[in-house]
């Protein structure tokens, strides 16, 4: 059995910690829920007003525009799991199997705290504009690249390239669980996301040629 380490806190305004979310936060909320459920281009002003209880007017006078809103989740969406991956780092595992087994938790709990966010994350990203996009594909890069290293320390005979495509293949197991809902408990859900993640990275690669 896997060791459980304390999660990262989630990062949440002072109103939401007080209990009382205020109306920024109840906009902010419904249209991570509604790009979750239909997509960013799907999803209009009112729309999201409407799931908030607000006017669609409303929303303007916190967001600007849908694109500026969408740009502060997915920045919401790095900084979370920015924070999650560096709780899993201050672990500091003796050997290279405990220390791509601590960041697959952290990963997981991170994803599975914050499923509208993570999948606003990672699938909306293209649709901000490329100068907002830039800072984020940077970040992005240096996270797949730390997977990479674990993986690499725990399987030598990867190449860079082979190591990547599981990475990804890894990271997008994680996003199926987020854009489909279920009736799973906690416990449940984390084991079989883990599960996930450890499999895709630990197949074996055999060819299928002599």
């Amino acid at each position: 059995m896997r060791n459980q380490s304390p999660a990262a806190p989630p990062i949440e305004s002072a109103a939401v910690r007080r209990g009382r979310p205020s109306r920024r936060d109840k906009i902010f909320a419904a249209a991570l829920r509604l790009f979750r459920a239909q997509g960013f281009h799907a999803t209009s002003l009112n729309d999201i007003g409407a799931a908030a209880g607000v006017a669609g007017t409303a929303v303007y006078a916190h967001f600007p525009t849908k694109q500026a809103l969408l740009a502060e989740a997915i920045g919401e969406g790095a900084q979370r799991i920015s924070d999650g991956v560096r709780h899993a780092l201050a672990e500091s595992p003796q050997t290279p199997a405990e220390a791509l087994d601590a960041l697959v938790e952290a990963y997981v709990r991170v994803v599975l705290d914050n499923a509208d966010t993570y999948a606003c994350y990672v699938l909306e990203l293209r649709n901000l504009g490329s100068d907002q996009r830039a800072p984020f594909v940077r970040s992005e890069r240096t996270l797949r690249t730390l997977w990479r290293k674990r993986l690499q320390a725990v399987r030598p005979e990867l190449s860079e390239e082979q190591a990547q495509l599981m990475v990804q293949m890894a990271i997008f197991a994680l996003l199926a669980l987020c854009l489909h809902r279920h009736r799973l408990d906690r416990e449940q859900l984390e084991c079989l996301a883990h599960a996930q993640v450890m499999a895709a990275l630990q197949a074996p690669l055999t060819s299928t040629h002599p």
